[in-house]
């Protein structure tokens, strides 16, 4: 389970049933309890598994998501560089209202982000904090609904306040609830925690995919790119050597400084060996086959391109890269290709094997299955000779010979 994320996701609705958002609550496996584990901690994993890893919205969709954040996590700053729309940071039920907690919520308050209280038991000093607070949790096993009628029209002075009733179980609670004012609803009536596995992309690989999404703005940022270089070992040891040794042939003098060997590469070839190093560490602790396998396809698919047409040389290389990623991924390609900055041809042509690329992309799925007759059937439309594209697949295969040797 070493590759894999789980999460607990709890819906919030109104009174039509329609999804405010979800708690995301952390788990370890696909057993539905919290574990035994400190709230510091299964809110940090939970940042990094479901928010830094993967894109939220394939949790949420457009609903809002609600994290619980201990008091430490919130002082150390951790939900700051998140920047999510949707986000709702709970307050957890232990803290304590301090004047050092109200500068805080002031803070999120002012940076846009949305504040809960969870579990909230009304108590002194937590009248100030009201101006700066989206939601008020209150659970109906620990608040009688008198007393949550009693709070609900006390703080009805703040209009934007809203109330969500937890722990709902039957339907005559639900009906009590709204009648006692509540906005929103949240318990086993509606729905028990459902627990997600999600796969977990390692540090590296979260890295490239980082990288290749920088590499592929329109105006290259080489500060942010060193910065992204420089906290990975390998890949700006890989990316020394790629420049001196391999690809280029630059042999009037070596370029040992990590910025200028960035600068030197150019966008291009930059956006190339970015997507190789991510091809490779998906594939990590895969059959490295699949690595050396897409690595010809990409050096086939740009050879054959060259003879059709070298200006989608560049694009018959991505493609044919990432030709395997759903393999190496273990999900779907309409679930990955979302989160790859590809040109809209690359994308058709891996996700449906239309165009230009797609065609390419048979040719050489023919070539591999031996299936002569398809092959020179794909070869006469194209006006190739079986000879140019035997001479592509044995280049394609020293090429991929080079890279190895110079990654061992």
């Amino acid at each position: 389970m070493d590759n894999y994320s789980f999460v607990a996701r709890q819906a919030i609705l109104d009174v039509n049933g329609n999804p405010l958002g979800y708690e995301l609550l952390f788990r370890l496996g696909l057993e539905n309890r919290f574990p035994d584990i400190c709230a510091e901690q299964a809110t940090r994993r939970l940042i990094a598994e479901q928010f830094l890893s993967e894109k939220i919205d394939d949790l949420v969709g457009s609903a809002m998501c609600f994290v619980n954040f201990p008091e430490t996590l919130l002082e150390e700053g951790l939900v700051d560089g998140l920047k999510q729309h949707n986000m709702v940071v709970e307050i957890l039920e232990s803290a304590k209202p301090t004047a050092r907690l109200l500068k805080r919520v002031k803070q999120l308050s002012a940076m846009g982000m949305k504040v809960a209280l969870d579990d909230h038991v009304p108590g002194e000093g937590w009248h100030e904090f009201l101006p700066y607070l989206d939601f008020i949790k209150l659970d109906l096993r620990q608040l009688s609904l008198e007393q949550c009628r009693h709070l609900i029209e006390q703080y009805s002075c703040f209009g934007s306040l809203r109330f969500i009733a937890e722990k709902v179980e039957t339907r005559e609670e639900f009906d009590a609830a709204r009648q006692a004012g509540f906005h929103y609803f949240q318990g086993y009536y509606f729905q028990q925690p459902q627990v997600i596995k999600r796969r977990l992309l390692t540090t590296d690989e979260a890295t490239a995919f980082e990288l290749l999404a920088a590499v592929s703005e329109q105006h290259i940022d080489y500060d942010r790119l060193t910065a992204l270089f420089s906290r990975d070992l390998p890949l700006t040891y890989n990316l020394l050597r790629y420049v001196n040794s391999l690809h280029l042939g630059y042999k009037r003098r070596s370029i040992e400084n990590l910025r200028n060997a960035i600068v030197y590469l150019g966008q291009e070839q930059l956006k190339r060996f970015t997507a190789m190093v991510m091809t490779a560490y998906i594939s990590k602790k895969k059959n490295r086959e699949l690595y050396r396998l897409s690595i010809v396809r990409a050096r086939w698919c740009e050879l054959l391109a060259g003879h059709l047409n070298r200006d989608m040389a560049d694009d018959a290389f991505m493609c044919g890269l990432f030709s395997l990623l759903d393999v190496l991924l273990e999900r779907p390609l309409a679930d990955i290709l979302p989160q790859l900055p590809v040109s809209d041809a690359v994308r058709q042509a891996l996700e449906s094997g239309k165009g230009q690329l797609g065609f390419l992309l048979a040719t050489i799925r023919e070539h591999e299955r031996a299936d002569w007759t398809r092959l020179q059937q794909r070869l006469d439309f194209m006006g190739m000779k079986p000879d140019i594209n035997a001479q592509c697949y044995e280049e394609a295969v020293r090429w991929s010979n080079r890279i190895a040797a110079h990654q061992e």
